[in-house]
């Protein structure tokens, strides 16, 4: 199988940014092999020549392997590792396995994909030409309550992009991308990932906390990007000929950050606490995370 257009890999387009950026990558020019867990996640996507539908989970070394193997024919020129979800809870009451879990496919899954699709990314175009995006978030860059382990996965994909771009420019491009607030399906794969955390929680100091949050992800979901913006915005810097090497988007990733650079920390601590309702606890915690 061959063609003489670009083609880029999309990791998670089941939904949100992923499925998005299938619609705006083939819109700038480029064919798009999109990817999901199933294939039946990938159904109402527009025929044409310039889309194939793989099954790719990021977690299964066989999985990305065929992935793989089904590409050869194609002149890959591009990876986005876009696949990933969001574990939320106060880190006293994650296990063990719910941070591994989040690495695996957050970390693990990204730098395994990347590993797979470099060969065929440098066979598939000149020097220069090939670009890896690797889609963190504003939660690469500093931390908050409730999302530790969330935070934690970004904070690595953002060391992982900024080694990667030290080690295979000019030959590859890496582009990392941060987005803020985006309105798609996050905030309920985030619940159902939440699994009995909130039953874990009943008669704790963050029972309360965790309500207020997940409403404060439906706020600003509701006023965040769009989905469609924001894979305009990761489609139009894929296809710079300079890419940029960090793209922000949204307003609210752009002034946290200039928020987190200017305030004293202690200030930037305090007014998080008070945010998310952590002031202090007379008596200490209610019980004791098993």
């Amino acid at each position: 199988m061959t063609d003489q257009r670009p083609w880029v890999l999309i990791t998670g387009c089941s939904t949100g940014i992923g499925r998005a950026l299938v619609a705006a990558c083939r819109e700038a020019g480029w064919g798009v092999i999109a990817t999901a867990r199933s294939l039946a996640a990938l159904e109402g996507l527009p025929e044409g020549p310039d889309l194939r539908r793989l099954p790719l989970d990021v977690t299964r070394p066989e999985s990305i392997a065929a992935a793989a193997e089904a590409c050869a024919g194609l002149p890959l020129t591009a990876l986005i590792n876009n696949a990933g979800y969001g574990q939320m809870g106060p880190l006293e009451w994650i296990g063990t396995e719910e941070l591994r879990v989040q690495f695996e496919t957050n970390v693990l899954g990204l730098h395994a994909v990347t590993r797979a699709f470099l060969p065929l990314i440098r066979a598939g175009c000149r020097p220069g030409e090939g670009r890896i995006v690797q889609v963190a978030s504003v939660l690469g860059r500093m931390s908050v309550p409730m999302a530790g382990a969330y935070c934690a996965s970004k904070f690595a994909v953002v060391a992982l992009a900024e080694a990667l771009r030290l080690e295979l420019e000019p030959e590859i491009r890496v582009i990392l991308v941060e987005p803020g607030a985006i309105r798609s399906e996050f905030r309920e794969t985030l619940v159902k990932d939440l699994g009995d955390l909130p039953g874990r929680l009943q008669g704790t100091r963050f029972e309360p906390v965790l309500a207020a949050y997940l409403a404060r992800h439906r706020g600003a979901e509701v006023h965040g990007l769009t989905a469609q913006a924001c894979a305009r915005r990761i489609a139009a810097a894929l296809t710079r000929p300079r890419p940029p090497r960090r793209v922000v988007i949204g307003a609210d990733a752009f002034w946290a950050n200039v928020a987190k650079a200017i305030l004293p920390a202690a200030l930037w601590d305090w007014a998080l606490r008070r945010a998310f309702g952590l002031g202090k606890q007379p008596g200490g915690p209610r019980s004791v995370a098993k």
